[in-house]
């Protein structure tokens, strides 16, 4: 799991670096751009990560049940029950990508199969 450093940042530093941070993303015009740099920023692990609970989501909001997703993601039933509270607790960001997502001609039912999160990630980012 990523760990932060034990030496904190001042609360001003650590906002200016955050604001460039989101910038930085919004900067970004295709899914090339977005792919070259979330390959050079995040570690394969945190891309997985990241993929993991995005499809979580995903699956989610196409009906999947907790079981399914557990067997398809190979991830806890607790670790699902955390992402979709976060969602409803704060998920403004995750309806809006999802909203996008289903907007999209490219957007796809995943099918109940179970695939890797490496494969689920292959399909979204090779539309």
């Amino acid at each position: 799991m990523t760990k932060l450093s034990r030496k904190q940042l001042p609360a001003t530093q650590k906002g200016k670096i955050i604001e460039q941070l989101w910038r930085a993303f919004a900067s970004l015009e295709n899914k090339n751009e977005v792919h070259d740099f979330l390959h050079d920023i995040l570690t394969h692990t945190e891309i997985e990560m990241l993929a993991k609970r995005l499809q979580v989501v995903v699956m989610l909001d196409q009906g999947f049940t907790y079981e399914q997703i557990k067997k398809a993601l190979n991830i806890s039933e607790a670790t699902i029950s955390k992402i979709q509270n976060w969602r409803q607790a704060f998920g403004a960001g995750y309806d809006i990508v999802i909203r996008k997502l289903r907007s999209g001609s490219k957007f796809r039912k995943v099918s109940n199969k179970v695939i890797s999160s490496r494969s689920a990630a292959a399909r979204i980012w090779q539309n």
